[in-house]
């Protein structure tokens, strides 16, 4: 998905445009409606709510349960993002959701040690190759060279699960690691080649169940819109798999 859907599915800028709509309705009449003038707070509430968002996000993270150990020997890392910034220590470089997945992999590593750790995706315009970054995390960590190897030639989930495929055989065991609000996406372009990797998800949103919980989980708060941001970009992200495959298979 480019730029521009990925923006209209960032609840801030989701805010943004109901408050300028309502500020063209102001503009235009002069005169104002209270509920016109709520719109924008009942929005704003709505994409604060940590419940709401993990309601919704709950369906993505829960379809794979956690890695529970089952035996590998190969380890697929998809790709996230990183930052270049030269003034940033080697564990500030990966964004949160990369270090996720980095760290879940070298703690199946350490369990596993003759398994090998494949590195996937690729950031256009950026200085260090992605790839190179993750290896060089996850070196710090303590995996050696040896047991990474790296697939940077893709810049999509679908490109690097085509990579993977090429590079791991079909009877050789495989953990697959991302985001848990990620997994059904990812796995899904895997058994849509007849693959079906050990699902190993990280990086969960979701960090309570709320059957028991008081009222202050309703109090708003703002990193319920990066949960509410990633499951709206999941949703659309398997609408548009779905429409893609369809036709692949109609044709």
């Amino acid at each position: 998905m480019d730029l521009l859907i990925k923006l209209l599915l960032t609840p801030v800028i989701q805010l943004m445009l109901v408050c300028l709509f309502c500020a063209g309705l102001i503009w235009r009449r002069q005169q104002v409606s209270t509920k016109l003038l709520l719109a924008p707070l009942l929005f704003l509430a709505l994409i604060t709510c940590r419940p709401l968002a993990d309601w919704l996000a709950a369906p993505l993270e829960f379809t794979y349960p956690a890695f529970a150990g089952q035996k590998v020997q190969h380890i697929a890392v998809l790709g996230c993002r990183h930052s270049d910034a030269a003034f940033l220590p080697l564990s500030s470089k990966a964004e949160p959701c990369s270090l996720a997945r980095l760290v879940e992999a070298a703690q199946i590593w350490r369990a596993q040690p003759s398994a090998i750790i494949h590195l996937s995706g690729s950031i256009a315009d950026s200085q260090v190759a992605h790839t190179e970054l993750e290896q060089q995390f996850l070196q710090a960590l303590g995996v050696p060279a040896q047991a990474i190897r790296q697939h940077p030639a893709a810049t999509d989930t679908e490109g690097e699960v085509t990579l993977l495929i090429r590079a791991i055989a079909a009877d050789e065991p495989m953990a697959l690691v991302t985001n848990a609000m990620h997994m059904p996406r990812a796995m899904r372009w895997f058994s849509a080649q007849q693959r079906f990797p050990l699902a190993a998800p990280t990086d969960f949103r979701i960090r309570r169940l709320y059957a028991d919980s008081q009222w202050p989980v309703w109090i708003p708060q703002l990193n319920a819109t990066n949960t509410l941001g990633d499951a709206w970009y999941e949703y659309a992200g398997l609408l548009e798999q779905w429409f893609r495959l369809s036709m692949n298979s109609d044709g």
